[in-house]
């Protein structure tokens, strides 16, 4: 299980991505654009045309909302996916100018092709969120790297939360490295509880396949720009019986219909 999807390759030929987006132009192929950093707001687009700006190469996206235009400023960093592809297609650019109707930015200096995951996974929301324990870690009271600690919450402050999830793993997620720390010498399969909302402990077994640590950008009115950490891990199951797969999908169907409008 990877992080973002399978294996990748990067294209960093300037006359293939020159000859790849001039495609996608051609086609109006969709686009979902995000802030490169902060990520937190998704933006429907579409390609619209290459041109030149004193010769130097750039691309212009549009069919974007009126809502959407409003978050784009320029010389803000972009990271853009491509929809409708067989595989994932991804780049970053920079704003250079904003249109009616859409935005002008740099040619991207490479293109990431990344395999789609065999198991699609679905996001947690804080209305259906989900978690996992661990046989070799406990958080401990003393320990600033671990998660608040009181006696009176049992043992929930031992909870990661899973931040995804599909019939093949998770994604876990927290702010504090205590439990990244204790898995950086793990490479043997491990036992584990996986807890959904109103079941039972699942007893689950599996493998810890990538380890992240990621910087999140946020703005504060009076604080100004802030960057948080948090830590990711990548939790392959192993030997899933028919009953933990059972219960697995229905709270993946629980999150699909939350998420529908």
């Amino acid at each position: 299980m990877s992080e973002e999807q399978g294996a990748s390759s990067k294209i960093a030929n300037p006359d293939r991505i020159s000859r790849l987006v001039s495609r996608m132009c051609d086609g109006n192929m969709q686009v979902l654009i995000r802030h490169r950093d902060s990520g937190k707001v998704t933006i429907r687009g579409a390609f619209i045309k290459m041109g030149k700006i004193n010769q130097v190469p750039v691309l212009q996206l549009g069919k974007i909302s009126e809502a959407g235009l409003t978050k784009f400023e320029k010389s803000m960093p972009l990271k853009v996916e491509v929809l409708g592809m067989a595989s994932q297609l991804t780049f970053q650019t920079v704003i250079l100018d904003k249109t009616d109707d859409g935005i002008v930015c740099s040619m991207p200096l490479s293109l990431i092709n990344t395999e789609r995951r065999t198991n699609t996974r679905f996001r947690c929301t804080p209305k259906l969120m989900a978690f996992m324990s661990f046989g070799f870690w406990k958080a401990r009271e003393n320990d600033p790297s671990s998660p608040p600690f009181f006696a009176s919450y049992g043992g929930i402050p031992n909870w990661i939360g899973v931040a995804d999830i599909s019939v093949g793993g998770v994604c876990l997620i927290t702010r504090f490295p205590a439990f990244l720390h204790a898995s950086e010498e793990i490479v043997d399969k491990v036992e584990a509880f996986l807890h959904l909302p109103m079941s039972q402990p699942l007893p689950m077994t599996g493998y810890i396949r990538w380890r992240r640590k990621i910087k999140n950008r946020s703005e504060d009115d009076s604080l100004g720009e802030r960057f948080m950490l948090e830590y990711r891990i990548g939790f392959e199951f192993a030997d899933v019986g028919e009953d933990q797969q059972q219960k697995i999908r229905h709270f993946i169907r629980q999150l699909t219909v939350a998420e529908a409008i």
